[in-house]
């Protein structure tokens, strides 16, 4: 399956990504780096999955 997750890089989007990628899944996740949670803090997150996940592709923008 191949999943569109919003809000990726926050705390709820990037614990969903990683499960859905563990069972086999591709994720597309999208999110616009808003400062309603650290940047860096939501890039950590991002670059976690990215580095364990080949089937990880990051869209930044909003889904606006």
């Amino acid at each position: 399956m191949k999943a569109l997750v919003t809000g990726v890089a926050g705390f709820i989007g990037s614990h969903l990504a990683e499960q859905l990628l563990a069972r086999g899944d591709s994720v597309v996740g999208l999110d616009c780096f808003t400062d309603f949670y650290s940047h860096d803090l939501k890039q950590a997150n991002v670059d976690q999955i990215a580095n364990n996940h080949k089937n990880f592709s990051l869209v930044k923008s909003s889904i606006q």
